[in-house]
């Protein structure tokens, strides 16, 4: 397992290679998942750049992909992802949320309706698609690990996933999982939440979520997850005057947190 660390517009008030500059001060932090606009041109040129870095420095790129964009928009994007792809020598793994509308049935129905469309479309040797598990949002009963099995198990070619801070916060059943989705995980994300409900908190030291989350990693190690992990923090959570410092703090938490024993059988050894 490779650590990662969630890249998004909050990032891009500094250059690709600051961001990946920082980075190669972190012990464990070998990548990014980044998020883009892909209709914002200025955001398309940033992972651009961003993705040059990371290949001249043999870091990892994966993608959170926003199931939001229209449809024709999302494969043109795709097909980018396939360039990169040919770039670096491995297939892009993409996470993308589920839809999610009036009730349930409505967003399995349109959520089986936009992947099976985008991965008809694509290479899917070079762009790797994974359904996220989502938690409640507000008044929006959003799909969960249980709602979207189905969805996963019925195309070889779509993957999961697995976000362990969604799971956490509304149900707390993070080995609750069967051997036929186990396997389809090819991603985790990790991040923890407030008492008032914010999501995607930094987990420090005396985060009283730590147990449950080592529960659940040890749960997928011995059940030969060999996937990345990313931390995905909201930046704003993290503490720094400016945006140096923030990252700096995440990637110090990535760094605490695999440093911990529980994570010895984690870590993949670093050059």
């Amino acid at each position: 397992m490779q650590s990662l660390m969630s890249v998004n517009s909050k990032f891009m008030i500094i250059s690709p290679k600051e961001v990946v500059e920082l980075i190669k001060t972190s012990t464990y932090t070998k990548g990014v998942e980044v998020c883009i606009d892909y209709e914002n041109e200025n955001e398309v040129k940033y992972l651009d750049e961003l993705v040059f870095e990371l290949n001249r420095n043999d870091m990892i790129l994966q993608v959170h992909a926003n199931i939001r964009l229209e449809l024709d928009k999302q494969i043109e994007f795709m097909k980018e992802l396939e360039k990169y792809s040919d770039l670096l020598g491995y297939p892009i793994v993409v996470t993308i949320h589920s839809v999610y509308d009036e009730d349930k049935d409505i967003s399995l129905n349109k959520t089986v309706e936009y992947l099976t469309t985008l991965i008809n479309s694509i290479d899917n040797e070079k762009v790797k698609i994974c359904l996220e598990n989502l938690n409640d949002d507000g008044d929006l009963d959003r799909l969960d690990k249980k709602d979207i099995r189905e969805i996963v198990l019925n195309d070889e070619r779509l993957y999961f996933t697995y976000d362990i801070g969604h799971e956490m916060a509304d149900y707390g059943r993070i080995t609750d999982l069967d051997q036929y989705m186990t396997e389809d995980i090819s991603n985790i994300h990790l991040h923890t939440h407030n008492e008032t409900g914010q999501d995607h908190m930094p987990i420090f030291e005396n985060d009283s979520y730590w147990d449950e989350i080592i529960k659940g990693l040890i749960y997928l190690k011995l059940n030969n997850y060999s996937g990345n992990i990313v931390y995905e923090y909201d930046l704003y959570f993290c503490d720094g005057n400016g945006i140096e410092e923030r990252i700096q703090t995440y990637l110090k938490s990535i760094d605490d947190r695999q440093k911990n024993k529980s994570f010895e059988h984690f870590n993949c050894p670093t050059s």
